[in-house]
């Protein structure tokens, strides 16, 4: 059995497009989806198809494509018993029949059932506007034997009490009972417009477009041939999503590493292999191009008065920046999970620059654009930790835990859950991090670590001579409560002088600071022992001439 492969690009199809079939066979078939490779904006679709050749000029017709197929992008592979040679392929956009008259019938038969209901409901409210006349009646005529009974004493206080309260009760009653009724048949009144709109929708596309890849083939020997037909499709995509537990030690942690893929290419994803890529198709592989950098004098243009957004506009804008704040929101707020069982990850395998992940089992994906999860990979990375805690902001001691990157491949940017063990702490944002690079990320706070900053403020006015002088007197405690020793990093800050006469300094420092940097931070490394409690004093002053007005003290 002679086995033969043809590799055939889509330029190579356009240039032949005038080829005719006429002569040959047409055979139409359908494909079965085997593959997807989903990159960030797009997904490469591979399907195939089996058929059996004989000697002659047949024109295998692959239908039922999606219409968002890229026709540049069509590929056609061929390997089989048959010998054959490809002598073109090409693209055409077909139509399908589509048969409504049951759908329409199903919608129908859905509109009748709600309307029985809203007849039924009218016929409850009737019932209580007679409830409400004969209440409306009892009120009327025992209002007039009230005058009449007044003038001799009659009714008693109690009489006039369950007259009034049986009234009231009854009317309120019935008018909340005619609420609720309107209420629901407003809802019965929208299912039934939005069944309508479908049914107009279903009336009135009888044909759903399509592509067909057409395949040209001169068969010399019978047998069968394997086609395999790969192209790319937009409206796919996938993000990664990250959960990282620190360990209870605080020396390693686990990342798992998620991606969220969802799609909308007119076709569902059933039972197929699913690969993920980091890959940018649509950016290339070669280095942007410079273009001349034009510099000249400049010449003031003359203003041109932005027309006002109207206030319809500017409110479906608000609305749909609040849209998406509220996705985002929800995609970043996850709750917390429970601790997982193992997972199937993926494989990863380098491509050139790339990484594909290969999923390991088939997987299905509807054409729905929600998002569906597939684990990639289980690492456990090197951990250091360490407090961090700005007193001057906040008296509070927030853990950071700074990870290695110990994956053969990058993290790219996504959304982070962070667990310390099984209690979630909260979400961070993760940005692009090489393989073997470092990231820190934030475990919330600690009460087990203390913090109390105690500031003295002094003002100096300068003699004759002399300058003025402003002092603070800072001190801070850190307490270690935790039964491991810590390390606690303090962070204050100078502040910075906008002028050559303005004089700061630190002063009278009980420990020298570990880093001093140029936008005035102060960093004090502390390492405290179990049970420890340790002391920071110093003194920040700013001199400035006695005649001058200093802002920002």
């Amino acid at each position: 059995m002679m086995l033969r492969t043809v590799l055939v690009s889509a330029l190579i199809s356009l240039m032949m497009s005038g080829v005719t079939h006429a002569a040959g066979v047409r055979i139409p078939v359908t494909s079965t989806l085997t593959g997807v490779t989903v990159f960030q904006d797009r997904a490469q679709i591979t399907r195939t198809v089996v058929v059996t050749l004989k000697p002659g000029s047949q024109v295998v017709a692959i239908e039922g494509l999606p219409v968002l197929l890229q026709e540049d992008s069509v590929r056609v592979e061929a390997k089989g018993s048959a010998r054959v040679t490809i002598g073109g392929i090409e693209v055409k956009r077909s139509f399908l029949a589509q048969s409504s008259d049951k759908r329409v019938a199903e919608i129908d038969s859905e509109i009748r059932q709600l309307e029985r209901k809203l007849g039924g409901l009218d016929a409850r409210k009737a019932g209580l506007a007679a409830q409400k006349g004969f209440v409306d009646s009892i009120k009327v005529a025992w209002g007039e034997r009230v005058s009449h009974q007044l003038a001799v004493g009659k009714p008693t206080a109690a009489e006039l009490h369950d007259a009034m309260g049986f009234v009231g009760s009854n009317t309120t009653r019935v008018e909340e009972l005619q609420r609720e009724i309107d209420q629901e048949k407003q809802g019965i009144k929208d299912q039934i417009d939005a069944l309508r709109r479908k049914k107009q929708e279903a009336a009135g596309h009888h044909r759903k477009e399509s592509k067909t890849v057409e395949v040209a083939l001169e068969t010399s020997k019978e047998g069968s041939l394997t086609l395999e037909l790969s192209g790319l499709v937009k409206q796919a995509t996938w993000e990664p999503s990250y959960d990282v537990r620190l360990a209870k030690d605080g020396t390693t942690a686990e990342l798992t590493y998620r991606a969220l893929v969802r799609q909308q290419t007119g076709e569902d994803w059933s039972n197929v292999a699913l690969s993920l890529s980091t890959a940018r198709p649509v950016s290339g592989g070669a280095p942007p191009a410079l273009h001349p950098w034009r510099i000249g004098f400049y010449r003031p243009q003359p203003m041109v008065m932005a027309a006002p957004v109207p206030r319809a506009e500017a409110r479906l804008y608000k609305q749909a920046a609040k849209a998406m704040l509220d996705e985002n929101a929800e995609r970043l707020a996850m709750p917390e999970e429970s601790a997982p069982a193992a997972f199937q990850t993926a494989q990863a395998v380098a491509e050139g620059a790339a990484i594909t992940f290969r999923i390991a089992k088939p997987v299905s994906i509807p054409s729905d654009n929600t998002h569906h999860s597939a684990v990639i990979a289980l690492e456990k990375m090197p951990v250091s930790t360490e407090y961090v805690t700005v007193p001057k902001l906040a008296p509070t001691a927030f853990l950071t835990a700074e990870l290695v990157n110990k994956a053969g491949w990058p993290l790219l940017p996504g959304a982070v859950k962070i667990f310390s063990g099984t209690t979630f702490v909260g979400s961070a944002a993760l940005k692009r991090v090489a393989s073997g690079e470092t990231f820190v990320l934030p475990f919330g706070s600690d009460d087990q670590v203390t913090v109390k900053r105690d500031e003295l403020k002094q003002h100096k006015e300068a003699g004759i001579f002399g300058r003025n002088r402003m002092a603070y007197r800072i001190t801070t405690t850190v307490s270690n409560f935790r039964a491991e020793t810590q390390t606690v990093s303090v962070k204050d800050q100078l502040p910075l002088a906008g002028d050559n006469e303005i004089k700061v300094s630190l002063e009278e420092p009980n420990l020298t600071p570990t880093e001093k940097l140029d936008d005035g931070s102060l960093v004090w490394k502390l390492k405290l022992a179990p049970g420890e409690k340790k002391e920071l004093r110093y003194e920040i002053v700013v001199e400035y001439p006695k005649d001058r007005e200093v802002t920002g003290l």
